[in-house]
């Protein structure tokens, strides 16, 4: 049985984070030992946001790169894949390029904050994934997104 994560991690840091956010969902997934490494399971960040057709972070989604760092050197065999996502709307060749350039920004900020690059990988799919329809704004706010997948742990 898994317990309710409560933010506090094995290196005695204590997150802030969202109950629901993707920090409850990883650590939940890195410390079930019946939840094998899967490529087709992805993780939403949930507070992370980027200028507008740029591939800047916001000041307020360091907060969450943050975190990812803190669990990142709590469970040091865990290595990640960053992925980027679009919407259909645009050019789909520029869409995977503004995908995968903010795919790559998140990955190099871990790096920045002092995970080793070996343990990280990133990649922009564009259009390609969607988890909601592109008929409807909403649908189209749901596949604008970056999420990570868990690829040793």
């Amino acid at each position: 049985t898994t317990t309710a994560f409560d933010g506090n991690l094995p290196s005695g840091v204590k997150l802030d984070f969202a109950p629901d956010g993707v920090e409850t969902k990883l650590v939940g997934f890195i410390t079930d030992a019946s939840q094998a490494i899967d490529k087709k399971v992805w993780f939403d960040f949930d507070r992370l946001n980027f200028k507008t057709g740029s591939a800047d972070l916001t000041e307020d989604s360091m907060a969450q790169v943050q975190n990812i760092y803190e669990i990142m050197k709590a469970y040091p065999a865990v290595s990640l894949k960053i992925g980027g996502y679009t919407d259909n709307t645009g050019n789909p060749d520029i869409n995977r390029q503004v995908s995968g350039d903010r795919a790559k920004t998140v990955e190099a900020k871990l790096v920045e904050l002092g995970i080793d690059a070996s343990r990280l990988a990133s990649e922009g799919y564009g259009d390609q994934h969607p988890i909601a329809s592109n008929d409807t704004a909403e649908g189209r706010a749901m596949n604008r997104r970056v999420s990570v997948s868990v690829r040793a742990k």
